[in-house]
């Protein structure tokens, strides 16, 4: 018996020894975030009190020059990229949420110089002259392919395809396409770099294939904000076209400019109980442009930064039709009335959406007076673009008239403690004046009708 065991291992040890070897390279990244968060809410006078923390833990796996994967996991709130665990919540220390973020691989075409990423990843579309996509930024995992293909030294193509949400409406016929329900978008981008000038425009189509809400079913949702009743939202398309263009051949001063149109189109709803259309319940179009100018010193950079996000008319039937339809968008100029640069809850923060304001932002950033301390100062004033009266219960802080005015003082600053350790303090206050008579409704019953913050 033991003569027959040492003839197996022998075998076994020939066998693994024929084997080809691999060896893959494995890095390790990360990033921890504590945030802490005192203030009031606009136009509710509620303060809040929040502390926090956010885990993210990464691995890259590198195969060689053309292969390698990438995973991410983040200890917080599950598949959110800007909250986190916050303190005081989980009082038996056993519910912490643990997620996969990210999970793709890279690949590069054989004998060609196309990238391909595949899995769940950071998709979105390019950035606006505000740092960040007002239509579809990727500042949360996305299941989809992105392709990158340089064509000439100054030009470069990019293609993605994402699976924005997919349900399973019949449970007993798994995976079968005429029951399936699914929001698929496809967008391409060029990217064009010339002497002293670049330019990005790209398009994006979206084919939504969903159920309304039945009464009994979870509603299923496509992700696309702007609708004001999920219940009536069908099959539709919808599509969006942009450009960003950046001119540095003045440099110190750089100037960058972006626009976008898009729409979002549904049928096959019929009509409701009163015989109202639904079809073009939800449907909207909508449109932004901004420019930011910015020269620096060697005192710091000052800016100016303009925008305009068109409103609804007086007489839609629906609020929000004439805004532009987003799929996970960010415009975050201020951190009052909008997201701060560094805080993880985004459930403080007034809006992320563009549509329905405009408005004015001056300041100077990048002000240094002690080493690896660093300051920003702005001012900003907002209006909105939405005719009065159309809607009196949305809330004045994310829905604005022409009659509503804000007035925004941002300061921030940033200190490097250690090579790998950075503080960031971020400090606002808002001076509002809404016009009471057309948010009537929502104020209706509030014990405070705070407008500042």
């Amino acid at each position: 018996m033991k003569k027959l065991t040492t003839l197996l291992l022998a075998a076994g040890m020939v066998f693994a020894a024929s084997a080809p070897a691999s060896a893959v390279d494995v890095k390790m990244d990360g990033e921890y975030m504590f945030s802490f968060g005192l203030g009031e809410r606009m136009a509710t006078g509620s303060n809040f009190d929040v502390a926090g923390q956010r885990l993210r833990l990464g691995m890259t796996f590198t195969a060689n020059e053309n292969l390698s994967g990438y995973m991410q996991l983040q200890a917080g709130i599950a598949q959110d990229a800007n909250n986190g665990y916050d303190w005081g919540t989980d009082t038996t220390g056993r519910n912490s949420d643990i997620a996969v973020r990210q999970a793709y691989i890279d690949w590069i075409i054989p004998n060609t110089d196309v990238k391909v990423r595949m899995g769940k990843q950071l998709i979105g579309l390019p950035v606006d002259a505000s740092g960040k996509n007002a239509i579809f930024h990727p500042w949360s995992s996305r299941d989809g392919i992105s392709l990158t293909a340089p064509v000439t030294d100054w030009m470069s193509l990019n293609a993605f395809w994402m699976r924005g949400s997919y349900y399973n409406h019949d449970d007993n016929n798994y995976y079968d396409t005429d029951e399936s329900k699914k929001s698929d978008f496809f967008a391409l981008s060029t990217a064009m770099k010339f002497d002293g000038f670049s330019v990005t425009p790209y398009v994006m189509y979206a084919s939504i294939d969903q159920t309304p809400w039945d009464g009994v079913e979870k509603e299923y949702t496509n992700g696309l904000a702007g609708s004001t009743d999920g219940a009536y939202r069908g099959d539709g398309n919808a599509f969006w076209a942009g450009v960003t263009a950046t001119m540095t051949y003045f440099d110190p001063f750089v100037l960058k400019l972006s626009g976008a149109y898009g729409t979002v189109n549904y049928n096959g709803l019929g009509t409701d109980d009163k015989g109202a259309n639904l079809n073009n319940w939800n449907d909207r179009a909508g449109w932004y442009i901004q420019t930011k100018a910015s020269y620096k010193t060697a005192y710091g950079t000052p800016i100016l930064l303009a925008w305009y996000g068109s409103g609804d008319d007086r007489d839609v039937q629906y609020a929000r039709q004439n805004w532009i339809p987003t799929q996970a968008g960010r415009f975050h100029p201020t951190y009052g009335l909008y997201n701060g640069q560094v805080n993880l809850y985004d459930g403080l923060a007034a809006q992320h959406n563009i549509c329905g304001t405009w408005g004015v932002q001056v300041g100077i950033e990048d002000v240094s007076f002690l080493e690896d301390l660093s300051h920003k100062f702005t001012v900003t004033m907002f209006k909105g673009t939405n005719h009065d009266g159309v809607d009196a219960s949305l809330s004045p802080v994310a829905y604005m008239t022409t009659s509503d005015t804000a007035v925004e003082f941002d300061f921030a600053s940033t200190y490097n403690i250690y090579k790998n350790l950075t503080a960031n303090l971020e400090l606002a206050y808002v001076i509002a004046d809404y016009d009471k008579d057309d948010h009537a409704v929502w104020a209706k019953g509030k014990k405070n009708w705070d407008e500042n913050g």
